[in-house]
Parts: structure tokens; sequence; C-alpha cells
């Protein structure tokens, strides 16, 4: 299959790690020069390195995704390095784990600031740039199957996400007649520093095993499968090569068939954006 991303420019928050590194990493792969988003340079510096010991093209693009005013000029100099911009992936976001009783403003706030309102402001001054890249531009959010999660403890993270996939619907029809496509990538529990610590919490809260309860859960879909970050960058690099080209407003889950509702709820990403 031909997935080649040569020259390409593409914009990934929260690439310092997990997800978002490993999206980063293989577009870099495929060809493309990446503008690696995170927090601090010192967060984006490991992604930045393995790709250019692998022989690619990327720098670091800072800012702390809670300051409105910080994300417009991230965006711009981003654009202005890359000379343009093809591909954009919103993927920084952050995960709290509280009932509605327990939940205090600050994390909610935080968690709608990251997972909802900085995806929008850097769509939006991302928008001009990808616009006039012309047919074949992408917009790649990742949401997850915690959109679908019924269960104490995730509404807030399930609103959020829930909200990524209402803005690529409508995106899409926004965009859809200028050649850019818009997607959603919806994670089940990934191997990344955010599922171990959830799962850690969990289990506390539980009063079992951490390491048992981990193997156990993150292993509780319908292939027994472990998904690695690389699984969700797949699906990413194809959404934005050429063999995606007629796909847009869709879901596309990565989960080894995994329930939402069941045992095995989901926290894809890694990178603390804030």
């Amino acid at each position: 299959m031909e997935t080649s991303l040569q020259g390409r420019r593409a914009l990934v928050t929260g690439a310092g790690s997990g997800i978002g590194a490993a999206i980063a990493e293989a577009f870099a792969r495929e060809g493309a020069h990446v503008a690696v988003h995170a927090r601090a340079e010192e967060r984006a510096r490991p992604t930045v390195e393995a790709i250019e010991a692998a022989g690619g093209q990327a720098f670091a693009a800072t800012a702390d995704l809670r300051d409105r005013a910080a994300i417009a000029p991230m965006c711009q100099a981003a654009v202005e390095r890359l000379g343009g911009l093809d591909i954009l992936v919103n993927n920084a976001g952050i995960f709290v784990r509280k009932q509605v009783s327990e939940m205090d403003l600050e994390s909610w706030d935080a968690m709608l600031e990251i997972n909802l309102t900085a995806p929008y402001l850097v769509t939006q001054a991302a928008l001009p740039a990808i616009k006039s890249s012309g047919t074949g531009a992408s917009i790649i959010f990742i949401s997850s199957i915690g959109a679908g999660a019924f269960s104490s403890g995730w509404g807030t993270y399930a609103m959020t996400k829930n909200g990524l996939i209402a803005f690529m619907r409508c995106l899409a029809d926004e965009v859809g007649g200028d050649g850019v496509r818009v997607n959603a990538i919806c994670p089940g529990w990934v191997e990344t520093r955010m599922a171990q610590d959830t799962h850690r919490s969990i289990a506390a809260d539980l009063g079992v095993d951490y390491e048992a309860f981990y193997a156990e859960n993150m292993r509780a879909n319908m292939l027994g499968a472990l998904v690695t970050p690389d699984s969700v960058s797949d699906i990413a690099v194809f959404l934005a090569s050429e063999r995606g080209r007629h796909i847009t407003a869709q879901e596309h889950t990565v989960c080894g068939g995994c329930s939402p509702g069941n045992s095995a709820k989901p926290a894809e990403e890694d990178e603390e954006a804030a």
C-alpha cells in the first residue's frame, strides 16, 4: 500500500510522547516535514531527535495549550517554518477521573480547555494554510472510544471526546469544498504512560494489584491484543495519504474490539499538554 507523505507538511499537537510521538515519527518516515508540538521544547526534543536520527525532518513547536493567546502564534510560526500546512493532527489531551459530585472546577476547566477549546483554536489558526494547501489536505482529531463510556468518573472526559467528534463532522462539511478531509481516530486503551497512570489509580481505588489489573484490562478486547501507539499512527498515515482521499467526516476506532461500556474504558493520550 502506497502511503507516501513525501513533501507534505504536518503539525501534530501533544507529540512529545505516546500516540502523538508515534504519529509524528510515522509521518516523518513517510516523507513529511513535521512540526512537533509540546508544552516546552524539552518535551518535544525526544521526538524531534528520533525523527532526525532516522533521517527525517522535524522541529519543536511549543505552546501551553491552556494559554489561548499562545496558540495562534505557535501555529503561525510552525506554518511559516514549514512553508505551508497539509496535515493537522489534534492529538493533545488530558484525563481526570472524578465523579460529578467530586469534580472540582479546575479539573473541569482543564479538560475543556485542552480537550476541546485548544483543538478548536489550533484548527481555526491553521485553517487558512490548510485550505490553501489544495486538494488532499487532512485534519485528524484524536478522540476516544471513551466518548461512548457510561461509567462513573468518566463523564467530563466522555463529554469532551464527544464534542471533538461533533466538531469534526461539522468541520468536514465546512471545508469539504476546499478539498480538505476531516476525520477522527478513536483509540481504546493504548499502551502509554497515561494508561499506566490511570490503571494505577483505578487499581488503588479497587484495592487490587496494579500489575495484574493492568495486564488483564489492557487486553480486555475481542482480540486479546495489547494495542500500541503505532496501531493508531498507522491509521493516521492512511488518512493523511492519498489512500484516504475519499474518507471524511468519519470515526475510525482502534481498540481490538473493546466495548466502551466495559471495564476497559479508554484513556489514550499521555502528553501533558497544559
